[in-house]
């Protein structure tokens, strides 16, 4: 099921959506620089971006090494055929993605040997028709690598391999995102309660895997940031037990339920009482999810990427919902049938169209990279080196290393410059 049609046809919305939207914005930063830096600087970490703009708090190179091993191969032959550097961007997000979307077949296998082929089958449908899932699939922030293991784990859960469940679960949290103990420990207490593994069992795998993914990342991170630590542990002390998340705003509790949700799954959302309704199995799916999302929405910093694992199983509960229309339609009454038909296609067509408009809409939203492309397109035959100072707001709206193509000029990010300083003096550009 891999390689199936349905995978393929959600690769293909995936690239339209890189393709549309190739730049990427500050929460996607430390991620694109440092597979960046991994690609083109190697071993001589001195040269690495996070050294002099570290941001406000470490995150791991485990996701970074992973896509940049996969990346490296196409980004040789860019490299021999003298090709932008800009397209070894595409390159890396386009085998981030592919993870992704590879993790979610897994996925949408175990749905279908559990709930019936048609059910995975319309899953995928449901997917491709909405917009965030494959827009951030192949976007490089800690939750899309988190996604990923996240993905598997559902996979292995549902196949009920608990002990693979408990490993990939640990990795995704001491890694990745420290708050996946809740969506992923939800699914364990379901686990124990309904004594499909033992706690003794899940107890030792869990120490065994905590320690060995501690242990990864603390090893592997410290030598990068030259200092020891562990990312994941100060992400969660700065965010949650500090609460400095809310410096970056606030939202009401309910928000991931009216808002979020709702944008998510599109025409989904009516269908997922439906298949909650029809299929008492899809509880157990949905249960963890919306105690997850309800218990995460005690933390007021509330983003749309936080509860982005949560949508795939959404779609399997609403896919049971379509199943159960298109299997039943032919004992309606014809003129019921055929209103349930159009509101059906009606519905997954008008998700395709907010899906058109919400891509149009975000690929204005990159301002800074488009801004340097455009420089450069401007001063493609220019004969003197160019000294580019980028701004701050340009940083976090499109620019990156990748962007930065031509080796003849000089690039610089430094901060705090004042407008007519000497030091913004020696610029010959600026990209504010």
């Amino acid at each position: 099921m891999a390689a199936d049609f349905y995978f393929f046809l959600l690769l293909a919305v995936c690239c339209v959506h890189l393709y549309v939207c190739p730049f990427t914005k500050v929460e996607e930063s430390f991620n694109l620089q440092a597979t960046h830096d991994l690609l083109y600087h190697g071993t001589n970490i001195s040269k690495y971006d996070h050294l002099e703009f570290p941001g406000v708090v470490p995150r791991t190179f485990l996701g970074p090494i992973s896509v940049s091993f996969l990346a490296n191969p196409a980004v040789l032959i860019l490299k021999m055929a003298g090709a932008s550097k800009f397209w070894s961007q595409y390159v890396v997000r386009f085998s981030l993605g592919l993870l992704g979307l590879l993790a979610f077949s897994k996925f949408r296998k175990s749905i279908a040997n559990k709930f019936g082929q048609d059910i995975g089958k319309i899953m995928a449908v449901i997917t491709a028709t909405q917009f965030h899932f494959l827009f951030y699939i192949s976007r490089p922030i800690p939750n899309t690598f988190a996604l990923v293991l996240v993905l598997l784990a559902f996979h292995y859960w549902l196949d009920q391999h608990h002990a693979k469940f408990i490993w990939i679960s640990a990795f995704a949290i001491i890694i990745f995102r420290a708050e996946l103990c809740i969506l992923l420990g939800l699914i364990l207490m379901l686990e124990l309660i309904t004594k499909r593994v033992s706690l003794g069992t899940a107890f030792i795998h869990a120490a065994l895997a905590g320690v060995s993914a501690l242990a990864l990342t603390v090893s592997v991170d410290s030598i990068f940031w030259r200092r020891f630590l562990w990312p994941e542990g100060e992400v969660l002390w700065y965010n949650t037990v500090l609460n400095k998340s809310s410096n970056w705003g606030t939202s009401p509790f309910l928000w991931y339920f009216y808002s979020v949700l709702p944008r998510c799954l599109m025409f989904a959302l009516f269908l997922v009482p439906l298949g909650l309704w029809r299929d008492r199995r899809t509880w157990e799916l949905a249960a963890p999810c919306l105690g997850f999302v309800l218990m995460y929405s005690f933390l007021p910093h509330k983003e749309l990427r936080f509860i982005i694992y949560v949508i795939p199983v959404m779609n399997a509960v609403a896919a049971h919902g379509l199943s159960y229309i298109f299997k039943s339609e032919s004992k309606w009454h014809s003129l019921v049938s055929a209103v349930v038909k159009l509101v059906t296609v009606g519905g997954l067509l008008g998700s395709c169209l907010m899906t058109v408009i919400a891509l149009y809409v975000s690929h204005f939203n990159y301002s800074g990279g488009a801004a340097l492309q455009k420089l450069h397109t401007l001063l493609e035959n220019h004969p003197e080196p160019c000294h580019v100072h980028i701004s701050v707001a340009a940083a976090q709206t499109g620019v990156s290393r990748f962007g930065e193509i031509n080796p003849s000029w000089r690039y610089s990010k430094t901060e705090g410059l004042e407008k007519g300083s000497p030091d913004m003096l020696v610029f010959s550009h600026l990209i504010t």
